[in-house]
């Protein structure tokens, strides 16, 4: 899902997905595959993450144009554990920026670099699961936002999960927001690899046509 859950892969583990990621407005493609999610855990409260991958962009008046995506790196720090406090919740500090100013030129990765500061809570009400996020997105270029998302989720087997979430952003001052619809789901293959998710379309773009959003890839666990 967009949303981030306050959940960290448990020491010395790596919990890595291998995706692709698609978003379609009309007359346009813009598919990142794979997409390297690597999460990797420094103690039982701390995550590292690193992200990354190409990007292929297809509109329909000229052919495609491939290149090197924005890069994230990112620290999570799960401060509350619900079997002691009642609930978990983190702060996932994150930095996005561009490794090469080329795929900025050509329309694959936003220019600037970014800060996004989000608080993740998750608490679970037995078999269904509440993820709200809230927190800023400042960048070096362009205004402010505010970002936010809520996660509702429910097993349906012991190895299957779905998930329906509301995701945005918005200006700092509320003059303008963006907000998307998705549903998800993850399914255990074994021990170390889970299928995982997602399908959803943008609600309000103000400053673009709408999109569909897409995730499915591959995690693996170990």
């Amino acid at each position: 899902m967009i949303t981030d859950d306050p959940g960290t892969p448990g020491n010395g583990k790596w919990e890595n997905n291998i995706a692709i990621v698609f978003e379609h407005p009309p007359n346009e493609w813009s598919i990142e595959t794979p997409q390297f999610d690597l999460n990797y855990g420094w103690g039982d409260h701390i995550q590292l993450n690193l992200q990354t991958g190409p990007v292929l962009l297809k509109r329909s008046d000229h052919g495609p144009i491939g290149g090197l995506g924005e890069t994230e790196l990112a620290v999570k720090w799960r401060f509350l554990d619900e079997d002691r406090s009642g609930l978990d919740m983190s702060m996932y500090p994150r930095v996005i920026f561009n490794i090469t100013q080329s795929s900025v030129r050509r329309g694959l990765s936003e220019d600037g670099t970014r800060v996004r500061l989000p608080l993740e809570i998750a608490k679970k009400f037995g078999r269904l699961e509440l993820n709200p996020e809230v927190g800023v997105l400042v960048s070096t270029v362009g205004r402010s936002e505010w970002i936010y998302g809520f996660v509702a989720g429910t097993e349906l087997t012991k190895k299957t999960e779905v998930m329906a979430e509301l995701n945005g952003f918005s200006r700092s001052n509320f003059s303008q927001d963006e907000l998307a619809i998705n549903f998800g789901w993850r399914h255990k293959f074994s021990e170390h690899a889970i299928w995982i998710g997602s399908v959803g379309h943008e609600l309000r773009s103000p400053d673009a046509p709408t999109a569909w959003i897409g995730y499915f890839g591959v995690q693996l666990v170990y």
